[in-house]
């Protein structure tokens, strides 16, 4: 049941977007520029010239999930089922005199209103490319970088535990061979997604990708490629790593605790190959922790690889922007005359180790089996069952499923 406070605070929200949106509307009527208004799985407003855009959009993402522990992973972890709210966003987006970009993007799943992707970015820039300011994603991991509208599977793999999510800072980047090659540096305060950094940390990440081949139409084929690094400064800092197995609500399994951490190294390599229907992707990842009061270096390192099959004849979408996959098209809509929208089968292996003084149990495996049905472009419906085991302490068996409604 919400709270009183609770349902005021989502009352004020309504009334700011319905005002926010009675302002647009007035700016567009008033201005000589002719807009239209269209719907394209999200509310599209564009002017005659292309020069002012303007995007609404959001996602819904219910899960369940059902766990059962062995009798050795009983005595350490408690498991129950459960069920959330995985996600509840609003966004807008949009461009402005057709060099300046922006997207605010929060998220009410834990029923306050978290920012997520919340940036400014100036695009077309001489000797620059492009220069992104705010709230968004550093740029290292393909599985990471890719929108959970779109990722393969329920939950990331296993190298989620190192990849960073989304923090304060700033980044340039840039696209060339038809934006078939991209790099991306970028500097960050460590904020932890909570909008706001006071400290010395910081991080300097990076990424190049490349798409050394690739064939469009109905014989669709590719292959990705990257590496990314980051250096975090953590200025004698305390460091926490945890992993579930690829399940929100399922036990941490997996977690270690490091004290005065000097500096992280992260490097991470990132490998897609699509076939007409069928697709492979994997990524490795190494994190070295730098320990100040000693020359001990922690080294640990996670991995995956997983296939697709689209039995339907559709392909994985692969983004050129942001060099990561897009969403799934189906060929016939569930519902239409012959319709049944998109299948799609999953296999995945992932693995992870956290290495740390007087720790022991911190290495998972997890194989995990899915299914993806996609009713339309914004509906899908997603099982995924994961086997994990915890070495040296126990398994456990794991079925949820994903509600996602995308628009």
């Amino acid at each position: 049941m919400l709270t009183l406070r609770t349902k005021i605070k989502l009352m004020n929200r309504s009334r700011l977007t319905f005002i926010f949106l009675l302002l647009m509307g007035s700016v567009f009527s008033q201005s000589e520029n002719k807009f239209t208004v269209k719907w394209d799985n999200a509310l599209k407003i564009e002017s005659a010239d292309k020069q002012f855009q303007f995007k609404m959009g959001g996602r819904i993402q219910y899960d369940v999930m059902f766990i059962h522990q062995d009798d050795s992973l009983d005595q350490h972890f408690e498991a129950n089922n459960g069920s959330e709210f995985r996600r509840i966003r609003l966004y807008t987006s949009g461009k402005f005199f057709n060099n300046i970009e922006y997207k605010f993007q929060l998220d009410f799943a834990n029923g306050n209103a978290a920012p997520k992707d919340i940036y400014i970015c100036f695009t077309k820039l001489p000797g620059i490319g492009n220069f992104q300011v705010g709230n968004f994603k550093e740029p290292l991991g393909f599985e990471m970088l890719t929108s959970s509208n779109n990722i393969n599977f329920i939950e990331r793999s296993l190298t989620n535990a190192f990849t960073p999510d989304r923090s304060l800072g700033f980044m340039v980047f840039d696209q060339w061979a038809n934006k078939r090659v991209s790099a991306y540096a970028g500097y960050f305060f460590n904020s932890q997604g909570i909008g706001k950094y006071l400290g010395d940390g910081y991080h300097l990440t990076g990424r190049l990708t490349a798409l050394p081949y690739l064939i469009n139409g109905n014989s669709y084929q590719m292959v990705h490629l990257g590496l990314s690094y980051s250096y975090q400064f953590q200025g004698d800092d305390k460091l926490i790593y945890y992993s579930t197995p690829e399940a929100h609500l399922a036990p941490k399994y997996v977690s270690a605790d490091f004290e005065n951490v000097d500096y992280i190294d992260k490097l991470g390599t990132e490998l897609v190959v699509v076939y007409h229907s069928f697709s492979f992707q994997s990524e490795y990842i190494f994190n070295s922790v730098n320990i100040k009061t000693g020359p001990t270096l922690e080294k640990s390192y996670a991995w995956y690889g997983s296939f697709s099959w689209i039995l339907t004849g559709e392909h994985k979408e692969y983004s050129l922007g942001s060099a990561c996959f897009g969403h799934i098209t189906p060929r016939k809509n569930y519902g239409q005359k012959g319709g049944f929208g998109a299948l799609e089968l999953l296999l995945r292996y992932s693995e992870i180790a956290l290495f740390a003084r007087e720790f022991q149990g911190g290495e998972m495996h997890d194989i995990t089996m899915g299914a993806n049905w996609y009713l339309n472009p914004v509906a899908r419906i997603s099982a995924n069952y994961i086997s994990s085991e915890v070495v040296g302490l126990g398994r456990a068996g794991i079925f949820e499923m994903r509600f996602q409604l995308v628009f």
